[in-house]
C-alpha cells in the first residue's frame, strides 16, 4: 500500500488539531480540530481562512465547550498524536476520496476543508454553531482554482531535468498529435485553448513540452488563454512522470521563455495545487474579491 503524502500546511495543521485536542483534554481530534487547525496555519489561502474567521475565532473556540464530544475511533492515523473521532475520520477519509477524484498525489490543505463542508449537515449541533460563519467565501478561498503571480526578473530560469525526459519548445508539426494527446490525457478545453497558440502569427510556438522515449508525458503553455499575454497555462503532467522533476522543468523552461519576451510578470491562471508553484517559483496568490460565490456540491 503507498503511503498518503501530505503538503506541508497539512503536516502543520496535523501538529495544529494534535495541540487543540491536548489543550482540551480530549482523547481524540475532533472534527472541528481538522477545520481550527487548518485556519492556524496561516500560510497562503489558508491565511485568508484565518482572517475570514478571525472575527469568530472566540465564539469558535468556546464550541468545545458547548456541545459534547464526539465519539473516538479506535485506530489511530499516522501523524496524529491521538486517535480522531469516528466522525473526524469520515472527514479525513472523504478528503483522500476528494485527492484522488483530482488525480493528485498530495494531500492538501483543500481536500480537507472541502471534505469537512460536505460532511458537516451531518454533525447538526456543530453546523448551528458555525451557522454565523462566512462559509460560501473560507470555501471558496480554499478550495478554489486560484490565481498567482510570479516575478521573473530576479532568477535565472534555466532548468535542466534528467537526461532521460526531453523538454523544448513545440514545433508546428506537433499540433495535430499535441493536441490530440493532450485533449485524450486532459480534456477537451486545454486542447481547445492551445489551439490558440498554432493561429497565432508569432513564429514561436509558446508551449513547451516534455517527451520520454519520444512520446509526450507533459506540456506547459503561456499566451494561449483567452489571447492574453502573461498568462502562465494550462500545464499537465503524466502522473507517472511527477516527483521527477518533469513538472519542475516545464515550469521552469515557459517561464524562461517568457523572461526572454521581457515580461515582468507571469501570471498563474487557475493554479493548482498551490504549494508546488509556492515552493518552486515562489508564486504569490492573489487574493479574491469579496463578491458571493455558490458553494460547489459534491
Amino acid at each position: 500500500m503507498i503511503e498518503l503524502q501530505y503538503t506541508n500546511k497539512v503536516n502543520k495543521l496535523i501538529q495544529n488539531a494534535n495541540m487543540i485536542a491536548e489543550r482540551n483534554h480530549h482523547k481524540s481530534v475532533q472534527s472541528m480540530y481538522l477545520y481550527l487547525g487548518a485556519a492556524h496555519v496561516k500560510e497562503g489561502t489558508l491565511r485568508e481562512m484565518y482572517h475570514l474567521m478571525e472575527p469568530y475565532m472566540k465564539q469558535i473556540e468556546n464550541i468545545s465547550n458547548i456541545i459534547p464530544a464526539e465519539t473516538s475511533d479506535t485506530e489511530r492515523i499516522d501523524r496524529f498524536s491521538i486517535p480522531l473521532s469516528t466522525h473526524a475520520r469520515k472527514v479525513w477519509n472523504k478528503s483522500i476520496e476528494v485527492m484522488k477524484r483530482y488525480n493528485q498525489t498530495f494531500l492538501n490543505e483543500g481536500h480537507i476543508i472541502k471534505a469537512f463542508y460536505a460532511h458537516l449537515p451531518e454533525h447538526p449541533q456543530l453546523q448551528k454553531e458555525l451557522s454565523s460563519m462566512p462559509h460560501e467565501r473560507i470555501i471558496r478561498s480554499v478550495t478554489k482554482a486560484r490565481d498567482l503571480t510570479v516575478y521573473l526578473l530576479n532568477k535565472d530560469w534555466r532548468y535542466e531535468v534528467d537526461p532521460e525526459f526531453q523538454i523544448c519548445p513545440v514545433q508546428a508539426e506537433d499540433e495535430k498529435e499535441l493536441l490530440k494527446w493532450v485533449e485524450e490525457h486532459f480534456g477537451e478545453s486545454w486542447s481547445k485553448t492551445l489551439i490558440q497558440a498554432f493561429q497565432s502569427s508569432e513564429e514561436f510556438i509558446p508551449i513547451i513540452k516534455a517527451e520520454e522515449k519520444g512520446k509526450f508525458i507533459g506540456f506547459a503553455a503561456f499566451d494561449v488563454y483567452k489571447n492574453k499575454k502573461g498568462i502562465y497555462g494550462p500545464m499537465g503532467v503524466l502522473p507517472h512522470t511527477r516527483h521527477k522533476g518533469v513538472g519542475k522543468g516545464l515550469l521552469y523552461n515557459a517561464l524562461h521563455c517568457m523572461q526572454e519576451k521581457g515580461y515582468m510578470y507571469a501570471v498563474l491562471k487557475e493554479a493548482g495545487p498551490f504549494e508546488f508553484y509556492e515552493k518552486e517559483c515562489n508564486a504569490k496568490l492573489i487574493p479574491v474579491e469579496n463578491d458571493e460565490c455558490e458553494i460547489e456540491s459534491e
